[in-house]
């Protein structure tokens, strides 16, 4: 089956554009316009206050475009721009998605889908947009400047490096096998470690993967078989297998194979 895979995805041709990985954490502000597109006047049903709100009490700096502070005013790109997006097409339920984009007009995160079934449009489109939020609400924002980074002590530096060691020492381990360690002891250690949770958030030809930092730490392109993802810039896929998301990458001389934690 996986042979089959693997045939299926070499013959797939996908052109993208390059992407930059960047992080929530990277930004300072974020500007809250006073309408969205869907709107039919300024702040609507309160829902761009209700978006300023709910940024600024979850620990972001949220502004209004006419309210913006000196230094983001000198440098937009210091902030991400919040928009809604309402999903017209839902006849039964109010739909919303919070989207952050740079100065670039690049999308930086997307937030989960509000829903609520609520017939009042203030009321709903209230409740879906808080829904939505929780997206934000749950992730541990912290903005951290390029002066912050380079200024980290040598301790932390020196920390990261003995954990660097520490598991390229494991790997070397596990290449040369003591006589007593058998493959399937093996397996079963790697299977053990915890899985950490990815969230699947919609670019164009694809996904990209977030973790709770948040942090985009993989792209997956789509490929012309169903549940298969080409992963960027890696000899790897991803794929369903029996209800359980997999990652295998073939580095020449052997194929590494692990399960991944990804809700969509």
């Amino acid at each position: 089956m996986f042979k089959k895979i693997i045939f299926t995805i070499s013959f797939v041709i996908i052109s993208c554009l390059g992407y930059a990985q960047k992080n929530m954490n990277d930004y300072k502000y974020i500007i809250i316009p006073k309408a969205y597109e869907f709107s039919k006047s300024d702040d609507q049903y309160q829902l761009n206050s209700l978006t300023k709100f709910l940024f600024n009490k979850y620990g972001y700096d949220a502004y209004f475009v006419e309210e913006l502070p000196e230094d983001l005013k000198s440098d937009r790109c210091l902030g991400l721009i919040a928009e809604v997006s309402n999903d017209e097409g839902s006849l039964f339920k109010t739909k919303l998605e919070i989207i952050l984009k740079d100065c670039y007009d690049v999308v930086i995160m997307k937030s989960q889908i509000g829903e609520s079934r609520v017939k009042d449009y203030k009321k709903a489109y209230n409740e879906a947009l808080r829904e939505a939020f929780e997206t934000f609400q749950n992730f541990k924002y912290e903005y951290a400047s390029k002066e912050n980074v380079e200024a980290k002590p040598k301790e932390e530096k020196q920390s990261l490096t003995y954990v660097e060691v520490k598991e390229t020492s494991k790997i070397v381990e596990t290449k040369i096998k003591p006589k007593h360690v058998t493959t399937k002891t093996a397996a079963i250690s790697s299977n053990e470690v915890k899985q950490e949770l990815y969230y699947a958030q919609a670019i164009t030809n694809g996904f990209q993967l977030v973790n709770s930092e948040p942090k985009v730490v993989m792209i997956l392109l789509n490929s012309s078989a169903k549940d298969v993802f080409i992963v960027k810039d890696k000899n790897a896929i991803v794929f369903n297998k029996e209800g359980q998301w997999m990652y295998s990458e073939n580095n020449g001389a052997s194929t590494i194979e692990k399960k991944l934690n990804i809700k969509f």
